[in-house]
């Protein structure tokens, strides 16, 4: 491969990279959004029910925003590397081995997410009728909405993952001196 192709593959990947983080980005103010409308929700029913006052789907929507939380958050977590980890067996690699080791493990992080693609239209299907009590001005939430964020966060953790072996393709395996 000559240094023009892959300086051009190399801004290709770079681009990706940042539409990548910027999707990220996104899905983290979605699941903080979350986070804020289950806080809010919450604190209105301990503040008003002893005046009386309860809405019987605030419960229900808390509950939808915890999922839709926890599945928006997935690909940011992934994407920041804010997940656990056993990074101290992989540092303690020669370079050659390390680089060759975050192959495979981005090589299984796409096996894993093309799995769980594969089983989302049982998953949809499975999900049937509406969610009691998560009420909208067009009548009640189906289940399968549950599972909509999960199903982004994994396309985009795959294509993630595709992304970062082709960034650890192009720069090639580092020599035993360097970093």
């Amino acid at each position: 491969m000559t240094a023009s192709t892959r300086h051009q593959i190399g801004k290709l990947i770079q681009k990706a990279d940042d539409i990548l983080g910027f999707l990220s980005d996104i899905f983290h103010a979605i699941a903080i959004f979350c986070l804020v409308a289950m806080l809010v929700g919450t604190a209105f029913t301990i503040i008003a029910r002893p005046m009386g006052v309860s809405f019987y789907w605030i419960w229900p929507w808390t509950i939808q925003f915890f999922v839709w939380m926890c599945f928006f958050g997935f690909y940011p977590i992934y994407r920041r590397r804010a997940d656990i980890a056993i990074s101290f067996i992989i540092e303690r690699l020669a370079p050659t081995y390390r680089h060759l080791s975050s192959i495979l493990i981005e090589g299984v992080i796409i096996l894993v997410m093309v799995l769980i693609i594969l089983q989302l239209p049982i998953i949809f299907e499975s999900q049937v009728g509406p969610v009691d009590g998560v009420i909208t001005p067009w009548g009640e939430l189906e289940r399968y909405t549950l599972s909509i964020p999960m199903s982004f966060s994994c396309c985009l953790i795959l294509i993630n993952s595709a992304t970062e072996i082709m960034k650890l393709l192009v720069r090639g395996t580092p020599s035993a001196e360097g970093p």
